[in-house]
């Protein structure tokens, strides 16, 4: 049997197909699932956004997953297989919340996590008695050690940073989120509860895969404190260098955040979303406080850990003067990198329905949804101003200026933690970041974008 699992990319405002001649880092749904499925089925990776996908390829059921702003491509390629007789089936977030949507293009959609699915959709697929629907009354309890097949991608198409041997690697420690932000879909997904994967077995997969640099995609590795120090107690002798995401809670066990250094983690990405507390309050973060961010980003720095702070622009409390405001504050913070987000309602959270009830929603391409154009109706400005916020955000924050300020800054710590806090990799970074967003590109693309022409 074979089986081709593909990564979507997502598409251009005139159509076409998103492609980068370099990605920064894997997914790391496709590889969960190609090491969870069995030895005799020759299973291969294809992803969209860098290589070409044959559709004429004898292949026997075509795997993919979707989030949101992915599904408008991820369904021309099913209808391309389908065209050929191929079976298809969609996974991701975007089919558990757009089901019905998703088997208007695809042959069957599996909702929920793979683990405890993935395994029959292959017999039925083999069978020939593919269901429609696949999920499971329960989630996966994260017991079992599968070690992700990166091995299957093509390393030479992803960004290999200054004195690495791979590119950073995504790994997962736990899943789900105690927290229910209006905006994120993560809770609906994959529950309230957090469920931990073994400690020995995140340490065996390190060992087996030999990265140079992980994050770790947990929506907040210190969640659960227990945990955290066992992990990062278990990470010290591997020395290996690791990002991750934490919540400003870190601060209410500030040991956390020397132990997290000590155990190699170089950088943090923080979801701060808003300096305004009524804001807060209103997308259920209020357990984000205000006054605590900039002693949060110090205390990391202090540790040798490089932040990273993410906003989200557009919520209905944000004005144009408001969000001049922010930018100016982040300017004094102690972060090296900055993430904006315009408010996206996406399928399956709370905003969505709020906004869609109001008539608010002026966008129905999902392509779109990629939290980089505006799809709502803002309170306080329109689309236009708020784009333009954003870009001149970035291209405040990301000037060279302030690049050289934030690196003088950190001196101490390039001296002392270095190589696990690195001066030429983050200025490297800073300096691709500062080339996407002139381009009015994310700086998580670092401007690698290939020019675009219509495909047949």
């Amino acid at each position: 049997m074979r089986v081709r699992l593909i990564q979507p990319a997502h598409l251009n405002p005139d159509g076409t197909r998103v492609r980068y001649s370099e990605l920064f880092m894997p997914s790391l749904s496709l590889p969960t699932v190609a090491a969870l499925t069995p030895p005799e089925v020759d299973v291969k990776i294809t992803v969209d956004y860098i290589e070409e996908i044959d559709y004429d390829e004898p292949v026997d059921l075509v795997g993919l997953t979707a989030m949101t702003f992915h599904a408008p491509r991820a369904y021309q390629i099913a209808d391309e297989f389908r065209r050929r007789g191929k079976k298809t089936i969609l996974g991701g977030i975007h089919a558990a919340f757009c089901s019905d949507e998703a088997l208007t293009h695809f042959d069957s959609v599996m909702i929920g996590e793979a683990e405890d699915l993935w395994e029959e959709v292959l017999r039925d697929a083999r069978d020939g008695r593919l269901k429609k629907i696949y999920s499971s009354p329960r989630r996966p309890d994260l017991s079992r050690l599968v070690i992700p097949r990166f091995d299957l991608l093509d390393y030479s198409r992803y960004l290999i940073p200054p004195f690495a041997r791979t590119p950073c690697l995504p790994l997962q420690t736990t899943r789900g989120c105690p927290n229910t932000c209006g905006f994120c879909s993560v809770h609906p997904f994959l529950g309230n509860e957090i469920r931990k994967k073994p400690v020995a077995h995140v340490v065996r997969e390190i060992e087996a895969l030999k990265p140079s640099l992980v994050f770790f995609t947990d929506d907040n590795i210190c969640a659960d404190e227990s945990y955290a120090r066992e992990l990062f107690t278990a990470l010290i002798p591997l020395r290996i260098r690791w990002a991750c995401q934490m919540s400003t809670t870190v601060l209410r066990t500030p040991a956390l955040i020397d132990l997290a250094a000590r155990a190699g983690c170089h950088e943090t990405f923080v979801g701060i979303e808003s300096i305004n507390k009524e804001s807060l309050k209103s997308a259920r973060k209020g357990f984000n406080k205000v006054e605590t961010y900039k002693e949060v980003f110090r205390r990391m720095k202090e540790a040798g850990i490089l932040g990273q702070a993410s906003f989200i622009f557009g919520l209905d409390q944000d004005t144009p003067d408001t969000l001049k405001d922010t930018i100016g504050t982040i300017l004094g913070w102690d972060i090296k990198f900055l993430y904006i987000f315009m408010l996206v309602p996406l399928p399956g959270t709370r905003i969505h329905e709020q906004f869609k009830n109001e008539g608010r929603i002026v966008a129905a391409d999902w392509s779109l949804y990629d939290a980089e154009h505006p799809v709502i109706a803002f309170k306080n400005m329109s689309a236009r101003e708020l784009e333009d916020l954003v870009w001149t955000s970035y291209q405040r924050f990301y000037s060279i200026p302030h690049i050289g300020r934030m690196a003088w800054r950190f001196k101490k710590q390039y001296i002392t933690g270095f190589p696990r806090t690195n001066f030429f990799e983050d200025v490297y970074f800073q300096f691709t970041s500062r080339r996407a967003v002139r381009r009015r590109m994310s700086p998580w693309t670092m401007g690698s974008t290939i020019p675009h022409e219509k495909e047949s």
